[in-house]
């Protein structure tokens, strides 16, 4: 039995250990994530988004009709056919009049401004709404 409460005693101990760890490490990635907030940095994690792709959208900051929108913010788009598309700004093209989105499927998606009949903003990005 003495044997049995020291090794509990030492499970007790790594446990904490690994506990303290991983609260270290869930507050570094806060800062940082903050840090880039504050830098007007945004991270798109998809092997579809490329440096060649974000180049050619003109708009990064953008209104559709009373709406504001900016990179990363989470929207639900109602198209005039009837789908529902989900996804994360990209950005826009001004002179193709088109959004540019990312699904949750990652897939990057170009949709014409004319095809969409509503758009709702799911959230903000770095802001909870």
């Amino acid at each position: 039995m003495g044997d049995n409460m020291i090794s509990l005693d030492y499970l007790l101990k790594i446990l904490i250990v690994l506990f303290v760890v991983s609260l270290f490490g869930y507050f570094i990635s806060v800062i940082k994530e903050k840090m880039d907030l504050n830098n007007n940095r945004i991270s798109i994690n998809s092997k579809n988004v490329t440096d060649k792709l974000l180049n050619e959208l003109d708009l990064k900051f953008f209104k559709l009709g009373n709406i504001r929108l900016t990179i990363g913010d989470e929207i639900k788009i109602y198209l005039k056919n009837d789908n529902i598309i989900k996804g994360r700004v990209l950005g826009a093209k001004k002179k193709e009049n088109s959004l540019c989105i990312l699904t949750l499927e990652d897939r990057v998606m170009e949709l014409k401004i004319n095809n969409i009949k509503k758009l709702k903003i799911i959230s903000r990005y770095g802001k909870i709404i």
